[in-house]
């Protein structure tokens, strides 16, 4: 494993979900039942919400992947077509390019990540890459490519402040 990888079970031990013991025995269990992931097991065996799982997925990702810097990335404006603004906007989704292997890179904001994920792959023919951006800029670079009159700075900052609530 990368020492850039960090298991779901040490994640949930952070946030006070599990304890390590508990983690233990799940991996156990896992051992026992290798096709059944972690979380599945962490669900039926300690009553771990699925969202909790979710989140705790979401942190794993990103920090494998690190925070991408918009501004460093080449975005191929034909691949802006593979999805529509309201699409964009929703599950705040940025395709960027087509990768020489035929993968699409996508950026998403942390916030919507496994919706986004959900959404991309059930939309796309390809296989898509994901990368977590900062949601400010992410949403700035929506609004240059996938500009939305109605959506103004003022909404977003309401939003903002909806969601940091």
């Amino acid at each position: 494993m990368s020492e850039n990888t960090i298991q779901i079970g040490q994640i949930l031990i952070q946030q006070g979900v599990l304890s390590e013991q508990q983690v233990f025995e799940i991996s156990q269990a896992q051992k026992k039942n290798p096709n059944v992931p972690f979380g599945v097991l962490a669900e039926r065996l300690f009553d771990v919400t699925s969202q909790t799982i979710e989140q705790a997925w979401i942190e794993q990702y990103h920090h494998f992947t690190g925070t991408t810097d918009l501004r460093d990335q080449e975005i191929d404006e034909r691949v802006l077509s593979v999805i529509n603004r309201r699409q964009a906007w929703q599950f705040e989704v940025l395709p960027l390019r087509y990768e020489p292997t035929g993968e699409l890179l996508v950026a998403a904001s942390k916030h919507r990540l496994a919706r986004a994920v959900s959404f991309m792959t059930n939309q796309m023919e390809s296989t898509c890459l994901f990368r977590v951006a900062n949601r400010t800029q992410l949403r700035d670079f929506l609004s240059r490519h996938y500009p939305m009159s109605e959506v103004t700075e003022e909404i977003l900052c309401r939003a903002r402040e909806m969601a940091h609530a």
